[in-house]
């Protein structure tokens, strides 16, 4: 059995608290790392190259070794399936990707800069498999990034639909899903 099925069984049983802040509370715990790191003022483009680079290329057999140097090794890192404040964590998460062999592709669709706030608007294709049978997922998101002074990332928060990207091919819990977003979804007009 490959290693990335078991990592996101066990996410979706522990509710992916992995080395949780003291909250559990991932916007609890997004806007104290709003507080705890301010970044740097100025965000060189060169920084923002670097991060998008590693980001269109995530799960290539380059990306632990990447991630050790991108992140600092205190951080807010929180992408929907883990919430952690250890480099050492998101090391160890993209290496799952990495030993589930787990294909993404990520276009980022906009930069937009903000002072110490770096927001990347993308679209990700993935292939993976959560139990048995691969499956593909087209998704959209945003990440909110912050750098130290030093070009690492010291807040990483990812915004995206994990119901619709990922936790719809998880068997089990997919049906249930996909029954809750049917109940949401508008009716035809025309019935």
């Amino acid at each position: 059995m490959k290693i990335l099925p078991l990592i996101f069984i066990v996410c979706v049983a522990c509710g992916c608290a992995a080395n949780a802040p003291t909250s559990s509370s991932y916007p609890a715990a997004y806007r104290q790392a709003l507080e705890q790191f301010p970044g740097a003022a100025d965000v060189p483009d060169q920084t923002i190259a670097t991060f998008t680079a590693f980001l269109s290329d995530l799960g290539s057999e380059q990306t632990p070794a990447r991630a050790e140097k991108l992140y600092a090794p205190t951080l807010h890192f929180s992408d929907s399936l883990m919430l952690t404040s250890n480099r050492s964590d998101v090391v160890t998460h993209f290496q799952g990707l990495v030993d589930g062999g787990t294909q993404v592709e990520v276009d980022v669709l906009q930069t937009l800069v903000e002072g110490p706030d770096v927001y990347l608007v993308w679209s990700m294709q993935s292939q993976f498999t959560p139990i048995r049978k691969p499956v593909i997922s087209d998704s959209i998101g945003i990440t909110h990034l912050r750098f130290d002074q030093m070009g690492q990332v010291v807040m990483h928060q990812d915004f995206w639909d994990t119901g619709q990207g990922f936790y719809q091919f998880v068997p089990g819990l997919g049906p249930v899903i996909k029954g809750i977003n049917k109940r949401f979804a508008p009716k035809d007009a025309t019935q």
